[in-house]
């Protein structure tokens, strides 16, 4: 009897271990839901801090409606004006064509996902001109269903976009940009996303040609993989920004500049793209690219390095500084725009083509630790008067010539002339 009766307790103490483990790993579950306040984003180091202090919290859960777009949007439609938090628990969701207002964070958790429904092109989100928003913790799945956008932003300020993956998006999985001349776009951070098999710019900045209307902002921290199809991060038509340590792996291009003044570019890893690393682009009806840093940067593998892509405007105030250039197939450095390259690194001498005679170099150097010295005919690593004189010796000659002489056209355009003369007399002096 005390056999059965100890079988008994046994059984009766499993079962209450089982209940209780089933009750805490549903509260665990729902803790995070329950528990949901306005969050504090500070970006101290760049000046960048948000505080959403919203006191209502929205469960989209908790909302009727014939399909998931529609039980999103009625959360969304029922933020008050004074802001909200809208959170979206974790499962998967099907839906997109969702807008927002101004002060609302939309809050999801680890298994968020909001996916593309078929036949559809609509953004998953749009804000316009709205203020005061975040979105957080979600994973926005494209489908890979072609001329598909991600979330749009047109015209907005003071808003956060931290945290998200977005996944088979095949056109501007997130894009910043401006529908008309009034609008702006301003103090924004873009941070921590993680973009995979997004194509046509997943991360994109856009503003208006001979306008810098979209602003004070900070890309951080953002990793974009299998872009091959236009994958990049571009920037265009903006002023006072940062893209920092952001990582751009299997893809077309790395970082994309279109007509940009007063950017820092730095820290960033680009590894593995089928075109150019780093490239500077101009258009006609804008005055072209001014005041950027490119510093502290590692450009790997890709066809070119860093050049100007096209566009014929200005390009001036271009530092780059510390940056790696390594085994791109063509050049690590096209110079066909003036700049001045402070300690950079390349793979090899022939890694080097120099076509605009306002692009200077200091501290240049291969992987192997070699000085490089454009100008530097006779190589001493130094540029003295036997340089000077090498080059006016050859002034006239040409691709063709009896005694044409590659290394004595520093300006490599296939002619010894006037430009290649006054490229060595400029840097005379110089010793590495």
């Amino acid at each position: 009897m005390k056999k059965y009766q100890m079988q008994i307790i046994i059984c009766l103490l499993l079962s209450l271990l089982f209940l209780t483990l089933t009750a805490r790993i549903h509260s665990d579950g729902n803790s995070q839901l329950k528990n949901s306040k306005s969050p504090h984003f500070s970006f101290h180091e760049t000046g960048f801090d948000f505080n959403f202090s919203y006191n209502t919290v929205i469960n989209a859960s908790d909302y009727p409606g014939e399909n998931d777009t529609e039980r999103l949007q009625a959360a969304l439609d029922d933020v008050p004006p004074e802001g909200a938090v809208v959170i979206i628990s974790p499962r998967i969701w099907t839906a997109c064509g969702l807008t927002a207002k101004s002060r609302t964070v939309i809050q999801g958790y680890n298994g968020t996902v909001i996916r593309r429904p078929e036949n559809t092109t609509e953004p998953f989100i749009t804000f316009e001109n709205k203020t005061e928003f975040a979105v957080l913790n979600i994973t926005f799945d494209g489908a890979n269903i072609s001329e598909a956008w991600g979330v749009r932003i047109i015209g907005c300020k003071s808003f956060l976009i931290s945290n998200n993956t977005f996944i088979n998006i095949k056109k501007s999985a997130l894009k910043v940009f401006l529908n008309s001349l009034n609008q702006t776009a301003r103090n924004f951070v873009i941070s921590n996303n993680y973009f995979d098999n997004c194509d046509i710019a997943p991360l994109f900045l856009f503003g208006i040609p001979g306008q810098r209307n979209i602003r004070d902002f900070l890309i951080i921290n953002n990793t974009v993989v299998n872009g091959w199809e236009n994958g990049k991060i571009a920037i265009g038509f903006v002023d006072n920004g940062a893209v920092i340590n952001n990582t751009v792996i299997n893809c077309q291009y790395g970082i994309a500049t279109r007509c940009i003044s007063n950017i820092l570019i730095e820290g960033n890893l680009v590894y593995n793209v089928t075109d150019y690393g780093i490239y500077l682009g101009t258009q006609i009806g804008d005055f072209g690219t001014e005041n950027v840093t490119i510093r502290s940067n590692t450009i790997v593998n890709g066809t070119i390095g860093i050049t100007r892509y096209y566009g014929s405007q200005i390009i001036q105030n271009v530092s780059l500084v510390n940056n790696k250039f390594l085994n791109n197939t063509l050049y690590d450095i096209r110079a066909d725009f003036p700049a001045f390259f402070v300690n950079t690194t390349i793979t090899a001498n022939d890694k080097l083509m120099l076509v605009d005679g306002g692009a200077f170099f200091r501290g240049t150097k291969t992987i192997a630790g070699e000085p490089i010295v454009p100008g530097d005919v006779f190589p001493d690593n130094k540029i003295d008067i036997r340089d000077v004189a090498s080059v006016s010796a050859a002034y006239g000659t040409q691709v063709g010539s009896p005694n044409w002489n590659p290394e004595l056209d520093i300006i490599q355009d296939g002619v010894i002339d006037i430009k290649d003369i006054s490229y060595v007399a400029h840097c005379f002096g110089i010793v590495e």
